[in-house]
């Protein structure tokens, strides 16, 4: 799959974009009701024979147009990449969304931008989909432009969990509360982190769990504690041990929150490595332990737990 940043790095006339089908939102989360428009758009690419292509935003307008309260991310923009990827997506175009942005004429950006620059075929949008200058770029607009332009619009309806609306905004309150399977049946799929992992105080090795410290970009995680884990790794699918805290235990001067993971009968070097992390149940909550050596009885009897759970699972 190919990412390009910026609409100025489109080039009108290049060969590979000479004819597309386009998805256009923020996508925060991919949960299902993101999934089934990009299902649809890239189904929509190989029946017309053209390239699938999401256009999605960096920042999050929120971030710029109500500075003063901007939205959590449900994933970092590369866990939103490699899921666009993992979904059929050849190609991503990333637009920076700013000041400038938000006051862009639609008509500009889809004769100049969709249309000569994309050559697009199709469109895929949300049915409350609005950008540009007064909000007046909508799927009325959009419809009204496409028979002169050369392209068919498709607006999905807001997709319904039984009577709730699955949305980001649900989501993020779902998983910092700790629901979990709730959270996992909008999503279509488990709560994850993806992130590198990087060096730490390397504790874990001393207590006899080594663990990876994943250095992670997302805003909204599940509540502190330890969790059964399921962990991707060069397309590989391991299973192991999380915990999610500040590690009270060890009374640092700044604590922050980190994820480490003990990934269960693995010796594989990961440093600088991208891992999935699947939050598969939680276990107990995070807490203060009086020394190292109830500590680590603690993190045996997490062991014995959660290996039982998953082997019944």
């Amino acid at each position: 799959m190919k990412v390009i940043y910026g609409l100025g790095s489109i080039k009108v006339g290049q060969k590979r974009l000479k004819s597309s089908s386009v998805a256009i939102g923020i996508f925060d989360g991919i949960h299902r009701g993101h999934q089934l428009l990009i299902k649809s758009m890239v189904q929509e690419a190989k029946k017309l024979n053209v390239m699938p292509v999401v256009i999605t935003f960096f920042p999050h307008p929120a971030h710029v147009l109500r500075p003063d309260m901007p939205l959590p991310y449900l994933m970092s923009l590369e866990h939103r990449l490699k899921s666009f990827e993992q979904l059929g997506v050849e190609l991503v175009l990333v637009v920076r969304f700013n000041k400038r942005f938000a006051h862009i004429d639609p008509m500009f950006f889809i004769e100049k931008f969709l249309v000569a620059g994309l050559g697009v075929k199709s469109i895929f949008v949300g049915e409350d989909f609005h950008f540009g200058k007064d909000r007046k770029g909508d799927i009325k607009l959009f419809k009204e432009c496409s028979a002169r332009l050369g392209y068919r619009v498709h607006a999905l309806k807001t997709l319904k969990q039984g009577e709730e609306t699955i949305s980001s905004s649900l989501l993020r309150r779902l998983i910092a509360q700790g629901q979990l399977k709730k959270a996992q049946k909008l999503l279509g799929r488990p709560v994850s982190i993806l992130g590198t992992v990087v060096h730490g105080a390397s504790r874990g090795r001393v207590l006899g769990y080594p663990t990876a410290n994943v250095q992670y970009a997302s805003d909204v995680l599940p509540p502190s504690g330890v969790y059964a884990v399921r962990v991707l790794w060069k397309g590989k699918t391991f299973y192991g041990m999380a915990n999610l805290g500040v590690r009270p235990s060890f009374k640092e001067r700044h604590p922050k929150v980190q994820l480490e993971v003990h990934i269960f009968d693995f010796n594989h070097n990961l440093y600088g490595h991208d891992i999935l992390v699947e939050f598969v149940r939680k276990i107990r909550d995070e807490k203060t332990f009086p020394s190292l050596d109830d500590l680590i009885l603690q993190i045996q009897k997490d062991e014995r737990s959660i290996r039982s759970f998953l082997k019944v699972n």
